[in-house]
């Protein structure tokens, strides 16, 4: 009777771990989405972005706060090493996306915009 009991409980517990975290990886999904639009929509009314950019620009940055939110547990030094080179991919798949004058202007205010990005991720 024990051992069935105890089954039972580690069966509940297995099922409660499963379900939390389903909620959390949820969780962070929805934080990149919404962080992803917020994002992109402050570069639609920044660079006029038309419809087509703008889902464009939003799968990028999507991609790219994705990559950011994940490896909490590394250095500091890890995580600037990575998010360098996770800007320069977002960079160069931005260019391919923007026509010139929207590029430079979004190269212009890359140290406001990286507040903004910052902020997607609260």
């Amino acid at each position: 009777m024990t051992k069935k009991l105890t089954d039972r409980v580690k069966n509940l517990v297995s099922t409660l771990v499963l379900a939390l975290l389903f909620c959390v990886t949820a969780n962070a999904q929805d934080k990149v989405s919404e962080g992803a639009a917020k994002v992109t929509t402050h570069m639609k009314s920044q660079l006029s972005l038309n419809d087509n950019q703008y889902s464009q620009v939003l799968a990028i940055n999507k991609d790219y706060l994705k990559k950011l939110d994940e490896n909490p547990g590394a250095t500091a030094v890890q995580r600037s090493k990575k998010k360098k080179a996770y800007d320069e991919d977002r960079d160069k798949k931005l260019k391919s996306v923007l026509n010139d004058s929207q590029y430079k202007i979004y190269i212009a205010n890359r140290s406001a915009n990286a507040r903004v990005y910052k902020e997607a991720l609260k």
